[in-house]
């Protein structure tokens, strides 16, 4: 104690000495009003000895949160040559600094920065004391030139998150709950916190980028996709890398396909990735009634080729013994022909609510009175429900006969629905076979509608997809675990009949329930099979009326075998899965293959299998986002996933007098101007189909290219990465181009910065950098700016085909900043670099070839007064 009080006086004392230096110093520095000096000496002096440096750092900060005070470290001494001491200060302390490329504030071309800095002097020194790691603390100067914060929640280092705030966000975030709900959370763990929403929108985004850890999108999808244990497929582009077509399955449903693969549902949904890819989303249904996903299938087109090798990927999936009885689709005709080539057993329904909404569509606007329109629906609905052909034909006689004066209406559903589709959904053929009561795709839409609701965006790309599609998955597996074991465990009341003795816990709810309504009936219904119709037996695998009826006359209790073994199964295992798989014969296949490949086709087979055994290391890029070329853009994105009306909607609004959506009520947007559209040539101006802005951070250059190549944004880093590696890899022939090692070694530490802002020095810069791009990813670079336009093409590459060419285009504006440009189809385009020309292998001459015309095109465009360079080297004197 003695030692405390000694170091207490002699704080006291350097600490009067320093408070008036310090308060003479503001006063001429700052020239602060003497009213503004507040004074935390007394809170801050403390004889309290504390248990180690962080509990003192602790304390400091609460002490000072409780006086609108924010606590920093200054300063910190591990104590090599004397005692080890750490120096806390306000984060108001000390003063601005100037970049050393930004000597004034008018040199800044952000106008909306500042400081906060205003040479607070107060500051209080820990030390640690010479037993165990026990820490003491003195006050050095305890005034503040500025007043206490009445709320600290502006204050961005008061409301940093805490290691365990920052795993509550991680863990929310990864279970999609959305960033304000994360913020109420911490606030309710800890009543002292300041965080705001920048707050939660930055810890997210360091989250994500940690996370991928460099990793492109699509190689952080693999990697996921990998650990998660997910089957999954792609095809892609040979000729750039491009993803086509991509299917996923977990293993979960995976193993409850094979358990309960009856009836499958398919249907197509829209508007639920920035690639504009359709969704095909497969379901079936448990023995439980529940839907289950099976596989995600992300399109490149709605082609029979596209759905064929859909179908092949979900067979493969299947047991040989265990294939479908039934598949619901709508008519989409390429889904169904793919569906009769790879299951041609397996009966294709169709949608019959899809079907009466196509009859409205095309037929409503042929009946003038509403009551005609009805009645003729209501004789339609009772042609589809004939429950034998018998009856169907008398329906349909009974139809064309009361609504000949209708020929339009009658034809239509004639030709376009029964005459080719009638055993598809007419109920006299469909009841014939086990559907387990699925004649719509109303499964597959209610899953579509689940599925938007948690993507809340159109615009996700396919990792952030998946991210959301995996959590739904866990739950849906959940529930349906679930529903298993009440099924066994609980006996409802209402099934206590003795006849029910050998079902109960053996069978679903969902089938008792089933069972129960037919067993009431069986008391009215004799035991004659055709009055019957059997329906329950063949459509659900189920004891039907006249079946119930004889047990209950000879008092037999029913019997578990009776029961289709969908509804019997009540858990996810499968019992012919064998034990025995191996993979050596392909193992050895592979082996021969490598040893008879020359060297080239050893180092192809090496690449296939690295990518198979580490996926994150895939060269896959995602799809390029579709351009919509028609029409003005909007510079707004529209990130609804509500799909558009279909025709029966709109049909309906316009013939609907008491809707007050009708067909003219749709508001036609204005068209907006595109920012940056004046950075650039007027000539070219009318083919910019959009302009898209990136983060202004440094990297807008790598950020842009990133976006253009499909990466998004975040993958500027990657960028940055591939074009050190393009220079080491050919830095003879880099150095050759750019005239010397010392300006490749400049290039090479331009690129190597991966800090959060980059400094001027390390900007992209073109046309070195043009180059480069156009070599690294085998694409043509057009670059435009109201000064420079070039266009940079693959230095070393035999040239595809010109239809797999790959363009894309970056604007630089304002002198200081990078965007996406999107031209359009019929663009002219710069000339090519002269460099390109002068050190180009002689294979990849052909790369010009194609764009001979566009670029005549926009030299006459230009003339010959435009002051725009078309070369790599100009003299910003003479522009």
């Amino acid at each position: 104690m003695a030692f405390e009080n000694s170091e207490n006086s002699v704080g006291m004392s350097f600490k009067t000495v320093e408070k008036e230096d310090n308060i003479q110093r503001n006063f001429d520095n700052n020239a602060a009003p003497l009213q503004q000096l507040v004074d935390c000496s007394d809170v801050f002096s403390s004889n309290e000895i504390f248990c180690g440096r962080e509990a003192l750092i602790e304390w400091a900060r609460n002490v000072g949160k409780k006086n609108g005070f924010v606590i920093v470290i200054k300063r910190s001494d591990k104590g090599d040559s004397r005692k080890a001491r750490v120096t806390l200060a306000c984060e108001r302390g000390g003063t601005y600094r100037h970049a050393k490329n930004k000597p004034n504030v008018e040199a800044l071309n952000r106008k909306d920065t500042g400081t906060k800095k205003c040479d607070c002097p107060f500051k209080i020194i820990g030390v640690k004391l010479s037993s165990n790691d026990d820490w003491s603390v003195r006050v050095v100067c305890g005034f503040h030139n500025h007043q206490a914060a009445k709320q600290l929640e502006g204050h961005s280092y008061a409301g940093r998150l805490s290691d365990g705030e920052k795993t509550i966000l991680s863990d929310m975030t990864k279970n999609l709950v959305k960033p304000r709900n994360i913020l109420l959370s911490i606030k309710n763990h800890d009543e002292y916190n300041v965080s705001t929403m920048k707050t939660i929108y930055n810890a997210r985004h360091k989250h994500r980028l940690l996370n991928n850890a460099g990793r492109s999108q699509m190689q952080q999808l693999m990697k996921e996709l990998n650990e998660c244990k997910y089957v999954d497929w792609h095809r892609k582009d040979e000729s750039n890398d491009c993803v086509r077509d991509l299917f996923w399955a977990h293993p979960t449903s995976i193993q409850l396909l094979n358990a309960f693969c009856s009836a499958l549902i398919m249907d197509c949904t829209y508007k639920t990735n920035r690639y504009r890819l359709p969704l095909l989303e497969i379901v079936g249904v448990t023995s439980t009634n529940l839907t289950f996903s099976v596989a995600f299938v992300y399109l490149e087109a709605e082609h029979v080729d596209n759905y064929t090798w859909a179908m092949e990927k979900l067979q493969s999936l299947m047991f040989v013994d265990r294939l479908p009885n039934v598949i619901v689709t709508d008519r989409e005709l390429a889904l169904m022909n793919a569906v009769r080539l790879v299951f041609p057993t397996t009966t294709n329904l169709l949608c019959r609510w899809h079907i009466s909404k196509n009859v409205l569509a095309n037929c409503k606007k042929l009946f003038e009175r509403k009551e005609k329109w009805e009645a003729f629906m209501s004789a339609w609905s009772v042609l589809v429900f004939s429950s034998k052909e018998d009856e169907y034909e008398r329906n349909l006689r009974s139809l064309t006969t009361d609504y000949y004066t209708y020929p339009g209406a009658v034809k239509y559903v004639t030709e376009s629905w029964l005459t080719p589709y009638k055993e598809r959904f007419v109920a006299a053929w469909t009841d014939k076979v086990m559907h387990l009561g699925n004649v719509t795709t109303n499964r597959a839409e209610s899953a579509h509608a689940k599925l938007k609701r948690h993507l809340g965006s159109s615009q996700g790309d396919f990792e952030s997809s998946w991210n959301v599609i995996n959590v739904l998955i866990e739950l849906q597996h959940t529930e349906i675990k679930a529903s298993f074991e009440r099924s066994i465990s609980i006996v409802e009341h209402q099934f206590n009949y003795a006849m029910f003795k050998e079902l109960r816990g053996m069978v679903s709810r969902a089938s008792l329930n089933m069972i129960l309504m037919e067993f009431k009936r069986a008391t009215q219904v004799e035991i004659d099979k055709g009055i019957c119709g059997c329906v329950n037996r063949t459509s659900y695998g189920l004891p039907c009326e006249h079946e119930l009826a004889e047990l209950i006359k000879e008092g037999r209790t029913i019997p578990l075998d009776s029961v289709h073994s969908h509804w019997r199964k009540l858990d996810t295992t499968n019992d012919n899965v064998s034990s025995e798989l191996t993979i050596t014969t392909e193992i050895d296949s592979i082996l021969r293959q490598f040893a008879d490949c020359d060297e080239a086709g050893k180092i192809a087979l090496k690449r296939k299998l690295r990518e198979l055994a580490c996926p994150a290391t895939t060269s896959m890029f995602p799809p390029l986002e579709k351009v919509k070329g028609k029409g003005r853009p909007s510079l707004k994105i529209n990130l609804s996933t509500k799909r558009a009306p279909s025709l029966f909607e709109i049909v309906e609004s316009a013939h609907n007098s008491t809707s007050p959506h009708t067909a003219c009520s749709v508001k036609v947007p204005k068209e907006k101007k595109l920012k940056y559209i004046k950075c650039f040539p007027h000539q070219i101006r009318k083919h910019i189909v959009n302009i898209v802005d990136v983060k202004a951070d440094g990297h807008c250059g790598y950020r842009s290219i990133a976006a253009l190549l499909g990466m998004g944004e975040d993958g500027w880093g990657k960028v940055r990465q591939d074009l050190v590696h393009e220079l080491q890899t050919f830095h003879d022939e880099y150095v050759q181009l750019f005239g010397s090692i010392d300006r490749v070694a400049e290039l090479v530490y331009s690129l190597s910065c991966f800090d959060s802002f980059a400094p001027y020095d390390r900007w992209m810069t073109l046309p070195d950098m043009g180059h480069l791009i156009a070599s690294r990813y085998n694409i043509v670079l057009v670059h435009l700016s109201i000064r420079q336009c070039l266009t940079y093409l693959p230095l070393r590459s035999v040239s595809p085909a010109p239809l797999h060419h790959k363009l894309i285009a970056i604007g630089f504006v304002e002198d200081c900043h990078f965007v996406q440009v999107f031209l359009d189809s019929t663009s002219p385009i710069p000339p090519i670099a002269c460099n390109w020309r002068n050190y180009r292998y002689q294979c990849a001459r052909g790369w010009e070839i194609p764009y001979v015309p566009r670029i005549e095109a926009f030299r006459s465009s230009l003339g010959t007064n435009s002051n725009v360079a078309t070369q790599e080297t100009i003299h910003l004197d003479e522009t």
